[in-house]
């Protein structure tokens, strides 16, 4: 792979990164509108719409991990280990959450959650690993 220079590898990122996240508040918005006109809801709507709303996120982690391939070594490195720093973090959190609901410490905790933590703790792993102090 042919390395792009900061700026470029940037500017796909963006063209990438900011249709998918529309994409994500308009299948949000319009699918709650939408499937609030049923009562009760179709099976199959629930799960287009679960999809569709997976589907600009996932394609934003792809675009995450093109622009870090994209980029010098030194970035590359930053962005690679801030990505596991936040699956470490997030699978601990789902192995710690999870244990504490087996041992009925607590009640259910929508998983939906802990995509939202991802991105925390890979950006503040970004501000870690790439030389400002956290």
């Amino acid at each position: 792979m042919t390395q792009q220079t900061f700026k470029s590898a940037k500017r796909r990122y963006m063209r990438l990164f900011w249709p998918m996240m529309i994409i994500y508040v308009i299948i949000i918005l319009g699918g709650s509108f939408w499937i609030n006109q049923y009562d009760p809801e179709p099976k199959w709507l629930q799960v287009t719409l679960a999809l569709a709303s997976a589907a600009p996120v996932i394609g934003s982690l792809f675009a995450m991990l093109r622009y870090a391939n994209e980029t010098d070594e030194y970035s590359r490195l930053v962005h690679l280990k801030s990505f596991a720093w936040g699956g470490v973090i997030t699978t601990s959190a789902l192995f710690l959450i999870g244990f504490l609901q087996l041992f009925h410490v607590f009640d259910r905790i929508e998983v939906f959650w802990f995509g939202p933590l991802f991105f925390i703790a890979y950006g503040i792993s970004v501000l870690c690993h790439g030389g400002r102090s956290c």
